[in-house]
């Protein structure tokens, strides 16, 4: 359960959200100079690093553009598309099709000026439904975890957590950006996520009676998916850019080879040529975590 994915409630979105509502609403117009990184952080009391942030992110977004010795201007505002309903895409569309483009092109391609283009309106349109790229990332995590819903709880506690496990990496399989964007130390409250936590929660009220330990095997297992899931996204973008699998590229990479060849210990070439697959490890991993609790509560 849970993300590291910027919010609304961090300082530089609360301040690009305020300069997004003044251009919005007319109070700077196209080609207004923006305030400066030492305004902002003289308005609201923050790090420099974090007014730049929110300039970045207003940038990023297609909100203001940087002129040669002028500094951050607001944008000119883009023309309506003539073949584009005046209602533009609700909001199950605009999540469905930048789930589908982090899919294709992970978050990096993902940008609400390319999503607009996509869908046929104007950047600033998108703002009607979502008030930054952040907010859309979170709905679409959702939406990653909601087509893939935990089966009922059948059978003894193992094989609830094993479920709940295999239908994270099935999640994660899917969709390889979602990793990037979870982790447990500051959980967003998504109804998906939460499902899984109180499923694996119960799970654990078999064997576990402490609550705080309880919790920690939740999160303990939670991120050993999303650890693997990490390394699968990782090894995708790899093959991606060197149309090498792991194996291949292990055994023609020189610098790999010449470094066992030095360091490399009796262990290591004892293992040999080692078949690197992750879904074998995961299910290794998993047996063992699962194995380590069943010794602990016998």
């Amino acid at each position: 359960m849970g993300g590291d994915l910027p919010s609304g409630d961090l300082p530089s979105a609360r301040i690009a959200a305020a300069l997004r509502a003044r251009i919005a609403a007319g109070e700077l117009a196209p080609g207004d100079p923006v305030p400066s990184t030492r305004a902002l952080v003289a308005e609201h009391g923050v790090a420099s690093a974090t007014a730049a942030r929110a300039l970045t992110q207003l940038r990023d977004e297609g909100w203001v553009r940087t002129v040669p010795r002028v500094g951050s201007v607001v944008a000119p505002r883009e023309p309506e598309p003539a073949a584009v309903s005046s209602r533009g895409p609700d909001l199950d569309r605009l999540v469905a099709d930048a789930v589908a483009m982090a899919d294709a092109d992970g978050l990096a391609g993902l940008s609400m000026r390319r999503l607009a283009s996509e869908v046929g309106v104007p950047t600033m349109s998108l703002y009607r439904l979502v008030r930054s790229k952040d907010e859309l990332v979170v709905h679409m995590i959702e939406a990653a975890f909601a087509e893939a819903p935990l089966p009922p709880p059948r059978g003894d506690w193992r094989a609830r957590l094993e479920a709940a496990a295999r239908t994270q990496w099935r999640v994660h399989r899917r969709h390889p950006w979602v990793a990037r964007v979870l982790s447990l130390s500051r959980p967003q409250a998504l109804p998906s996520l939460l499902a899984l936590a109180d499923h694996e929660l119960a799970a654990l009220e078999e064997v576990v009676a402490d609550p705080v330990e309880r919790f920690d095997l939740h999160v303990a297992l939670t991120s050993y998916v999303r650890g693997m899931a990490v390394d699968l996204a990782a090894e995708r973008d790899a093959e991606a850019d060197t149309g090498l699998d792991a194996d291949t590229w292990a055994a023609r990479d020189r610098g790999v080879q010449e470094a066992l060849r030095r360091h490399g210990g009796p262990a290591l070439r004892r293992v040999g040529d080692y078949p690197y697959e992750l879904s074998r490890i995961f299910d290794a991993g998993l047996r063992v975590l699962l194995d380590g609790i069943a010794a602990r509560s016998a």
